[in-house]
């Protein structure tokens, strides 16, 4: 039963993190489309914070983040292999979202921000963190 909320508590803390990290970029992108106001750049510092505290909690705390960031030799062979699952998956998620970005972004005639290429590049590496999160039942 422990497991079972840990790994509930995990799947919550990754869908929060990633979707406020989505907000972010959404309400930067609509705000430099010549919309920004107060609303919206409160809201903007209320996902961002929304997204450190949950990536503390989710990521850092539990571990999940060294895990991932660890050289490879300093991993044993169950870590290489579950290592290596999540950079396949992890990877190949990413490949697809990037390129569906930039064919939506190259169709509308934008350009890509900053904000959006740094929440690309955070993406990425919260993305083998977060497969093993979804998917391993212990702690890591």
């Amino acid at each position: 039963m422990k497991q079972t909320n840990y790994l509930i508590k995990r799947r919550l803390g990754v869908i929060i993190t990633f979707l406020s990290l989505i907000g972010v970029v959404f309400v930067y992108e609509y705000g430099i489309s010549g919309y920004w106001n107060n609303i919206l750049k409160i809201t903007d510092v209320i996902l961002l914070t929304m997204f450190m505290f949950t990536f503390r909690f989710t990521f850092v705390k539990t571990g999940l983040w060294r895990f991932t960031h660890k050289s490879i030799d300093k991993l044993d062979e169950r870590e290489v292999v579950l290592t290596s699952k999540s950079l396949r998956f992890a990877y190949s998620i990413f490949t697809v979202v990037l390129l569906l970005i930039l064919l939506g972004f190259s169709f509308f005639n934008r350009s890509l921000s900053m904000v959006l290429v740094a929440a690309l590049i955070i993406f990425a590496h919260l993305l083998p963190a977060s497969v093993l999160a979804w998917t391993e039942r212990g702690e890591m």
